[in-house]
């Protein structure tokens, strides 16, 4: 059976940097953000991808209203 990445619960680095459109170097950076839904399990990170969606749609909201 093959889980394609639209059905994931969980994404790489490498498969959130590609359906986000952000780069691999920035979602590693924002694994360390307090409140950015990463997991580590050893050294590799993985991305809950709906909670991460969501997370970076409030961030821009948030960014909006700064004056």
């Amino acid at each position: 059976m093959i889980v394609l990445e639209d059905e994931k619960i969980l994404l790489t680095v490498k498969e959130f940097a590609r359906v986000s459109g952000l780069g691999e170097t920035c979602i590693r950076n924002l694994a360390h953000v307090e409140g950015f839904p990463a997991l580590k399990n050893g050294r590799k990170v993985l991305i809950h991808r709906r909670a991460a969606d969501k997370w970076l749609e409030e961030q821009a909201c948030h960014a909006g209203t700064a004056v």
